[in-house]
């Protein structure tokens, strides 16, 4: 499997030095460079490119990297997004844009390197993790982690998927729940399971994801929310300095 990451940083000296660094790591990574925030940002609103990591300076000029990656946040939610950065005083905005983890300038290359082994083992698992089912004599085999959420109406199960499209097969969520070997997935309604990682918003009863808004039932009230703050809690503590 081909890594593949990008790197936006406005200092061309900067982008040159961790490249090399990627490349000494692993001669295969696909390595993409952006010199500024909004071009970053274009590209996704464009293509949306298949990125699994991002290396994002936070001081850059006209939007910095804070801002970027709140942009990307809202265009994908599973890329692992690294700040690279040479002051520790954006700490606390990695911890609510969910960013990986948090590394200083002049970065040390085994500390960049630990980074790495983590950021590609959770990738790797993610991956791995896929749900198999039939539909009208048609097997399909979907990564876990491209699902938003699962609907169930009437006597069908609705996969609703990153890429916009929506896959289908008989069943029951209490059936599927089951399935998903992930503890990203949360069962709030007696219709819906939602997919934590692209969860933008949870409300007083509810949670968006993307420009949807799923109603979280009293039955699930606490046993969502706990779950979904179990999963934030574990996500911020990835980042390190």
């Amino acid at each position: 499997m081909s890594i593949k990451i990008a790197i936006c940083d406005d200092t061309a000296e900067d982008i040159e030095r961790l490249s090399n660094a990627l490349y000494a790591y692993d001669h295969s990574f696909e390595i993409i460079t952006y010199t500024n925030g909004e071009t970053l940002i274009d590209d996704f609103l464009d293509s949306n490119p298949l990125i699994d990591i991002l290396f994002l300076d936070i001081y850059m000029p006209e939007i910095d990297g804070v801002k970027t990656a709140q942009k990307i946040r809202n265009i994908s939610n599973d890329i692992k997004i690294i700040f690279i950065s040479s002051s520790k005083e954006h700490y606390s905005q990695a911890y609510e844009i969910f960013a990986f983890n948090y590394i200083l300038k002049p970065f040390d290359r085994e500390r960049l390197y630990h980074v790495l082994d983590r950021a590609i083992d959770e990738i790797k698992r993610e991956l791995s993790q896929k749900i198999c089912f039939n539909y009208k004599s048609i097997a399909y085999s979907v990564n876990c982690r491209d699902i938003l959420y699962i609907e169930s109406n009437d006597k069908l199960i609705l996969f609703h998927l990153s890429d916009g499209s929506t896959l289908q097969c008989y069943g029951k969520l209490d059936e599927i729940i089951k399935e998903l070997q992930t503890q990203s997935f949360v069962r709030c309604h007696q219709s819906f399971i939602v997919n934590i990682s692209f969860v933008t918003e949870m409300g007083e009863n509810y949670f968006r994801v993307r420009q949807v808004v799923i109603g979280i039932s009293k039955k699930h009230l606490k046993s969502a929310k706990d779950q979904y703050y179990a999963y934030l809690f574990s996500h911020m503590g990835k980042v390190q300095l």
